[in-house]
């Protein structure tokens, strides 16, 4: 081999090895600049929108949760005409401001807001969430508050197996956030026609049932027992129907 080829070669070498450390140092998220009152906001804190205003995001769960505060961003979108702002993206890995008020933090746990404002916490229900945790972060000290990564994807997500109360708190925190994408309202919508389907097919069958059955127990009271039978079935059949609507609301949501 040359000389001039060798040079080449770990000149390539050397390149590689130099540029993979700034390759995964790179920042993939897209930020826009939102207006906010002075001094709201540091690089980390969650941001939401309420009431026409970005603030800092304050209490579990915030359906209204838009991003997180964000100072160099791959690619952003700024309004010079604004006297007071800040970036914010919501999508990307990210540097999150975290607490462990409600538990130690684990690699592929959900985080989503909490009282301490602009601060995440470990979600433990189902409800809205800012991301997923790419890291740990544990300590004693519950007010302290430290910085781990987070992949963003805010939505409402399943985190317990609790439906009866969670389903519609979800589609009710769901249907209440500022921001959802097509496929996001898509599904939400389908899984709320789904429960509507189930419970109007369940009490019209029962209902048109049960009125037939009255009327003939009226005619023939000998045959009471069985007409008891039919009713009961009936109703066990629409209790059916209602938790199978349930079940396929779920899984609209939760696949």
């Amino acid at each position: 081999m040359s000389k001039l080829k060798w040079v080449k070669y770990v000149s390539l070498v050397l390149f590689i090895i130099l540029a993979k450390p700034l390759v995964l140092a790179a920042s993939y998220e897209e930020a826009v600049s939102v207006p906010v009152d002075q001094g709201v906001g540091k690089v980390g804190d969650i941001i939401s929108y309420i009431g026409s205003r970005y603030v800092l995001s304050s209490k579990m769960y915030d359906s209204n949760m838009i991003g997180v505060v964000v100072d160099n961003p791959a690619v952003s979108f700024e309004d010079r005409s604004l006297t007071s702002s800040i970036l914010v993206t919501s999508v990307g890995e990210v540097l999150v401001n975290i607490s462990t008020k409600y538990g130690n933090i684990k690699e592929g746990d959900y985080i989503t807001s909490s009282e301490i404002p602009g601060t995440g916490v470990k979600a433990l229900e189902s409800g809205q969430v800012l991301g997923v945790a790419l890291e740990d972060f544990g300590t004693s000290d519950n007010e302290e508050v430290g910085q781990i990564y987070v992949l963003l994807g805010i939505e409402t997500s399943f985190v317990d197996s609790s439906i009866s109360k969670n389903l519609l708190d979800t589609l009710k925190n769901s249907l209440t956030s500022p921001f959802m994408t097509p496929i996001e309202a898509l599904r939400y919508l389908l899984a709320i026609a789904v429960v509507f389907a189930s419970f109007v097919i369940g009490f019209s069958s029962f209902g048109k049932i049960t009125g037939t059955s009255v009327e003939a127990l009226g005619r023939n009271p000998l045959a009471g027992g069985s007409i008891r039978k039919v009713i009961f079935f009936n109703f066990a059949m629409t209790f059916v129907i209602m938790i199978i609507g349930l079940g396929i609301a779920y899984l609209i949501l939760t696949l």
